[in-house]
């Protein structure tokens, strides 16, 4: 057949039968039409197909009038600031726990609840503990000061009579001595006989044997009122530490705060040292943060910071109300305490950060509505020397409110257009 009949010519037929079979052809042509279009764009992208300006004058450009008032680049010195972090503490916050073993018996507070400490007149109760056996053991401390106490009034009952006797006794001794030293003159005068000496001689054995015994009775009815007072005294220690152990079955807040954590619910049984509430005290608030021992020299007791808060979205102010001196060999620093200024919004453990001034430095400023940016490049429109405006690439520094750095780019003295 003809080519006019829209047939395939019988030779081109054939070879792309022989295409179909065989592999190693195909691929070779698949190479040569891919290097070939690679060729093509290498040279569409060399500017082969782009036609060339001829050689030749080149007319400067049209200088650009500038309708805004053109700026002049200032140099400014400003501080050498290291940006500093730390953490929201309160100054004060505790654990509260238990000092017995009992069982919960009514917990009185909730998490979030502002209590009041035992610096006011009626602290919050936080908790009640079982406080059947300390109750009972207070009565029996009361009934055995009770016998105590009656033990004391019998021995000093004793006492005194036994005080009457020995003074008796002792008149006793002084009269019959006397009769005695009066009966032994008599004797020697031959006014008695010797009879009635020996009689009376019995008579100051006996006085004088009464008056010793009254003065042991005496003393040992002392002794017993001493022992009796000593047991009133252990009596009412023992009841003053049943009453204390009772009073710790009221859990009360050590210091007015709030509520953070409770760890305990009603029926469990704690033990003494175990954490039952977590309180703090926001209207102390404090930032810690641990400075670099390079800049400790720049930071100061009483010096003043700005702290921002970023949870809150506030610049809190703050004054240095302690730093420890100690530093921490591995990370080199030293814990900073910047007393806070009250604020409600304040919560533990937020970040806080604030800036150490440690020298200064002069960089370029022009207003940062000067700079243009275009993708990553930012571009400043500079007036030239004869009115014209051009563009040029700057690099720049930190924003400082409506002025911002140039690091490179520009020199002192040039104007810029915002």
């Amino acid at each position: 057949m003809n080519k006019d009949d829209g047939e395939i010519p019988l030779g081109l037929k054939n070879l792309v039968c022989r295409i179909k079979e065989d592999e190693k052809l195909r691929k070779i042509l698949h190479t040569v039409i891919t290097l070939s279009l690679l060729l093509i764009m290498m040279a569409w992208l060399s500017g082969v197909f782009v036609s060339k300006v001829q050689p030749g004058e080149v007319k400067p450009p049209v200088p650009q009038t500038r309708d805004a008032k053109a700026i002049p680049v200032k140099e400014i010195t400003y501080p050498l600031e290291a940006e500093q972090v730390g953490t929201v503490k309160t100054r004060r916050d505790t654990w509260v726990s238990s000092r017995i073993m009992a069982q919960i018996k009514e917990i009185l507070v909730s998490e979030g609840t502002h209590v009041y400490g035992t610096e006011t007149e009626i602290p919050t109760i936080l908790a009640k503990l079982d406080d059947r056996d300390l109750r009972a053991r207070v009565s029996q401390m009361e009934s055995q000061l009770r016998s105590a106490h009656h033990a004391v009034e019998i021995a000093r009952a004793q006492v005194e009579a036994a005080k009457a006797n020995l003074s008796s006794a002792r008149a006793q001794k002084d009269r019959v001595s006397s009769d005695y030293r009066r009966y032994q003159e008599l004797y020697k005068k031959g006014a008695i006989t010797a009879q009635q000496l020996e009689h009376m001689r019995a008579q100051f054995i006996t006085a004088d044997s009464q008056y010793f015994a009254a003065l042991n009775q005496f003393q040992s009815a002392q002794a017993e009122l001493s022992r009796m007072e000593a047991q009133v005294t252990q009596a009412e220690a023992a009841l003053y530490e049943a009453k204390t152990m009772l009073d710790y079955s009221v859990i009360r807040a050590p210091f007015s705060g709030k509520v953070v954590k409770k760890m305990v619910e009603v029926g469990a049984m704690v033990s003494p040292g175990q954490p039952l509430f977590y309180i703090e005290s926001p209207s102390q608030a404090e930032l810690h943060a641990w400075v670099a021992e390079s800049l400790i020299p720049y930071v100061s007791i009483g010096q003043q910071f700005d702290v921002m808060v970023d949870a809150i979205g506030k610049t809190v102010p703050g004054m240095v109300r302690e730093i420890v001196p100690h530093s921490e060999s591995l990370t080199r620093t030293v814990l900073v305490k910047i007393a806070l200024t009250p604020d409600r919004e304040l919560v533990n453990g937020m970040f806080g950060r604030f800036k150490v001034s440690y020298g200064s430095y002069s960089t370029l400023v022009i207003p940062k509505t000067a700079v243009k940016e275009v993708g990553q490049i930012k571009i400043v429109n500079v007036v030239r020397s004869d009115g014209s405006i051009t563009r040029r690439f700057v690099t720049v520094g930190r924003v400082r409110g409506d002025l911002i750095e140039i690091l490179s780019g520009l020199n002192v003295g040039e104007e810029v257009i915002p």
